[in-house]
C-alpha cells in the first residue's frame, strides 16, 4: 500500500488498523466496556478487599487511641487535693505527662494513617474507566499521524502519545500494583505484631479507665467523716495509681513503637518505596523498549 508515494510494510499496516480500530472503539464507548472488564476490575479485585479490611482495622485502632488519649487527657489535666488529709496537693498529671505524650504521637500517627488509607479506598471512585478512555484515545489520536508520516511535527504527537500512555499505565497498573503488593507484605506484619499490640493497647485502656474513675470518686464505704479511713484510702490509691501507672506506662512504651512503626511501614514507607521501584520498572520497560521504536 502507498500514500504519496510512500510504502507500508505488513507491520506498519497492522499497527494503523489496529490504532484507527481503537480510536473506533473509544469514540463508539465499547473501550470503556473493554477496559474495565479486563485491566479495571482485575486489579479492583485484587486490592478492594484489602483496602477494606485495612481501613476498617485502621478505624477501630483510631476509635481505641482516641478512647485512651481521652482517659489520659482527663488524668493529665487532673489535681487530687490530699492537702486537708495528708497536708500536699498531688498534681497526678506529672506522673502520667509521659504515657501521655507517648499516646498522642500514636494518636496522630494513627490519624494519618486513616487519612492516607481513606484516599487508597477512594481510588477507583477518583480514576474511573471514562478518564481511561479518554488517555487511551488521546494516545491513540496522537500516535496516528506518526504511523503515516515520520517528521519532526508527527514526532512531537509520538511524545504526547508516550506521555499519555504512561500516565494511564501508572494510574491503573502501577499504582493499583503497588497497593497490592504493600497488602500482601502487610499482611504478616499486622498478623504477627502489629494485632497482638493492639489487644494489648485495648486492656490499657481498660485499666486507664478503672484509674480514672477510681481517682475521681470517694471511697463509698467509708464516711466522709471517717477521716483516718479516708487517710488510708487516699495512700491506698496513690500507690495504686503510681503502680498501674508505671505497668501501664511499661506497656505501651513496649507495643507503641511496634504499633508506629508498622503503621509508618503499612501506610507511607512501604507503599513509597513500592511505587518508586514500579514507577522506575515501568518508565525503563515502556519508555526504553517499547516506546523507543
Amino acid at each position: 500500500m502507498e500514500i504519496n508515494n510512500k510504502k507500508f510494510s505488513k507491520k506498519d499496516l497492522t499497527i494503523i488498523i489496529l490504532v484507527v480500530l481503537g480510536i473506533l472503539l473509544c469514540i463508539f464507548g465499547l473501550m470503556d466496556k473493554i477496559f474495565e472488564h479486563t485491566i479495571f476490575n482485575f486489579f479492583k479485585n485484587l486490592t478492594r478487599p484489602y483496602l477494606d479490611k485495612t481501613y476498617k482495622e485502621s478505624q477501630r485502632l483510631f476509635l481505641t487511641l482516641s478512647l485512651l488519649k481521652g482517659a489520659a487527657d482527663v488524668i493529665e489535666g487532673s489535681t487530687v487535693n490530699v492537702n486537708m488529709i495528708l497536708g500536699m496537693q498531688i498534681e497526678v498529671g506529672d506522673i502520667i505527662q509521659p504515657v501521655y505524650d507517648m499516646i498522642n504521637i500514636i494518636w496522630k500517627i494513627s490519624l494519618a494513617s486513616v487519612v492516607v488509607l481513606k484516599i487508597q479506598t477512594i481510588y477507583q471512585e477518583i480514576f474511573r474507566v471514562k478518564l481511561a478512555t479518554i488517555l487511551i484515545f488521546i494516545s491513540l489520536v496522537s500516535y496516528l499521524p506518526y504511523t503515516v508520516f515520520k517528521n519532526s511535527i508527527t514526532e512531537i504527537f509520538k511524545k504526547i502519545s508516550k506521555y499519555s500512555f504512561f500516565v494511564l499505565i501508572y494510574i491503573y497498573a502501577v499504582i493499583p500494583g503497588t497497593i497490592f503488593v504493600n497488602s500482601m507484605i502487610s499482611n504478616y506484619f499486622e498478623k504477627e505484631y502489629k494485632t497482638p499490640a493492639i489487644v494489648q493497647l485495648n486492656q490499657n485502656l481498660n485499666r486507664l479507665n478503672n484509674i480514672k474513675d477510681s481517682m475521681l470518686s470517694l471511697d463509698q464505704n467509708k464516711s466522709i467523716f471517717n477521716i483516718p479511713g479516708q487517710i488510708d484510702t487516699a495512700k491506698q490509691k496513690i500507690n495504686n495509681f503510681s503502680t498501674e501507672i508505671n505497668n501501664i506506662s511499661h506497656s505501651i512504651m513496649e507495643n507503641a513503637p511496634i504499633i508506629i512503626g508498622i503503621i509508618l511501614l503499612t501506610s507511607i514507607v512501604f507503599p513509597v518505596l513500592l511505587m518508586v521501584l514500579l514507577y522506575k520498572l515501568t518508565k525503563s520497560i515502556i519508555f526504553e523498549k517499547i516506546l523507543k521504536s
